[in-house]
C-alpha cells in the first residue's frame, strides 16, 4: 500500500513538474509572440497611422492646402467699403497698391505765421489718425478728407471730398517748384486716386490706404503726377496783388503781408503800402479780415530798435508805449462788429521777429499756442473776413 502511494506521489510530483515547465514555455512564448507584435505593429505604425492619427493628419493637411479665405473676405469687404464711399474699382486697386513708406523726420516748425504754415501746422496735427474710407475728420481721414479738413480748419478754405473733385480747385503748381500747401495729385488727371499736402523739405503729410495712418513721407519715394496750388495769395505769384475788389463803402480790407526775412507781418488798410512792400520783398497774404470804415479806432505802433509793428486799440497801452520810446503812426484802422480778432503773443521771439499776432481765424490762433505762443484774447472786433 505504502508502494503504491509513493509511486502515485513521485507521479503526481512528475506531473506537477510537467505542467510547471508546460506553463513556463508557454509564458516564454507569449511574451516571445507579444513582442513581436510590438515590433510588427510599431514597424507598421511608421506607415499607417492609427484612425485618430489619420484625421489630424487630414486636417492638418486640408488647412494647409486650403484656400486663405480670410484674407479674400478681408479684401472683399474693403472693396465695398471703398465703393460705398464713392471710390471706383479702380480707384480702389489703386490705393491699396500704394507703398508703405518710412515716416520721414519732420524739423521743428518755424516761429512765422502765414497761410502756408497754417496749413502745415493743421496737417502735422493730424499725424497719426487713422485711415477710413470717406472720412474727414477729426478723428479718422482718408486722402481727399484729410485735403477737406485741413484747409477748411487752418484758413477757412471748403474743398469738396474726393480727389477728381479737388483737382479741379486752384492753379497749376509745377513739380520743380511747390510750395508748402500745394496738392499732389496721384494718377491721370480727371481720373485721380490719391492726394498729399506738401510740406516742404521734399515731404508730404498723407492719409494712404486702410490699415495705416496719417504720416509724412519723402516724395522720392512715391512721386506726384501733377500738383495744384490753393493759396494763390502767398507773395510769390505777380499777378496777385492787394486789391479793393468787393470792398463796400462802409468797410476797409485790411492786407496782410508777411517778411519771410524777418519773420514779421504788418498789417495795412492802403492798397499803395502793400503794394510797395511787395517790391522790396514782402508776402502778400491776403485780405487778413475787413473793418468798418468807422467806429472806435485801432492805433499803430512802431518800435525803431527792432523794426517791430504793434496795433491796439487802448489810448492808455499807445501812451504807455510812447513812454518806452515807441513811434505813434496814427489810427490803422476802425474797430465794431461781431467777428473777434485774436491777439497773440511769442514770448521766444527773436530780435526782429514779430512777438505779436492778429488772426480772426481760431484754428489759426490755436495753432500758435500750441507751437508756443501765448493767447491775449480779443484784440478788436471786425465785420467779416473774406472766404
Amino acid at each position: 500500500m505504502r508502494k503504491h502511494i509513493g509511486l502515485r506521489l513521485f507521479s503526481t510530483s512528475l506531473a506537477l513538474v510537467g505542467l510547471i515547465t508546460l506553463a513556463t514555455t508557454e509564458l516564454v512564448a507569449a511574451e516571445s509572440t507579444d513582442s513581436t507584435i510590438q515590433m510588427e505593429t510599431s514597424g507598421f505604425s511608421s506607415s499607417v497611422a492609427s484612425p485618430n492619427s489619420l484625421i489630424e493628419s487630414e486636417k492638418t493637411s486640408n488647412s494647409v492646402n486650403a484656400p486663405d479665405t480670410s484674407s479674400a473676405e478681408s479684401d472683399d469687404l474693403e472693396e465695398a467699403k471703398a465703393i460705398q464711399a464713392g471710390y471706383s474699382e479702380q480707384q480702389f486697386e489703386q490705393i491699396m497698391s500704394i507703398p508703405e513708406l518710412a515716416a520721414a523726420y519732420l524739423p521743428p516748425m518755424p516761429r512765422s505765421t502765414g497761410q502756408q504754415n497754417s496749413v502745415v501746422a493743421k496737417a502735422r496735427d493730424q499725424i497719426g489718425k487713422p485711415y477710413a474710407w470717406g472720412a474727414s475728420g477729426p478723428n479718422s481721414f482718408d486722402c481727399g478728407g484729410l485735403v477737406k479738413y485741413v484747409y477748411k480748419q487752418a484758413v477757412n478754405v471748403d474743398l469738396p471730398m474726393g480727389t477728381t473733385n479737388q483737382e479741379k480747385y486752384g492753379t497749376e503748381a509745377s513739380l520743380n517748384s511747390l510750395q508748402p500747401g500745394d496738392l499732389l495729385f496721384y494718377g491721370n488727371r480727371g481720373a485721380t486716386y490719391h492726394v498729399g499736402i506738401y510740406i516742404g523739405n521734399n515731404q508730404m503729410i498723407h492719409s494712404p490706404q486702410p490699415g495705416q495712418t496719417v504720416t509724412a513721407v519723402d516724395i522720392s519715394y512715391f512721386y506726384p503726377n501733377f500738383a495744384r496750388r490753393i493759396l494763390n495769395s502767398n507773395g510769390t505769384d505777380p499777378n496777385v496783388y492787394p486789391s479793393t475788389d468787393g470792398q463796400a463803402a462802409n468797410e476797409r480790407f485790411i492786407f496782410r503781408m508777411y517778411n519771410k526775412n524777418d519773420g514779421q507781418h504788418h498789417y495795412t488798410q492802403l492798397t499803395s503800402e502793400a503794394i510797395n512792400l511787395i517790391k522790396v520783398g514782402w508776402n502778400y497774404e491776403g485780405v487778413g479780415w475787413v473793418s468798418p470804415s468807422s467806429g472806435a479806432s485801432v492805433y499803430r505802433m512802431y518800435n525803431p530798435n527792432n523794426g517791430r509793428h504793434h496795433y491796439t486799440p487802448h489810448a492808455y497801452e499807445k501812451n504807455d508805449l510812447v513812454k518806452a520810446g515807441w513811434k505813434y503812426e496814427g489810427v490803422s484802422w476802425n474797430t465794431g462788429g461781431n467777428v473777434p480778432v485774436y491777439r497773440l503773443y511769442n514770448p521766444q521771439a527773436a530780435p526782429r521777429e514779430d512777438s505779436h499776432h492778429y488772426t480772426p481765424l481760431a484754428s489759426e490762433r490755436d495753432s500758435l499756442v500750441r507751437a508756443g505762443w501765448k493767447s491775449e484774447g480779443v484784440a478788436w472786433y471786425a465785420t467779416r473776413i473774406l472766404k
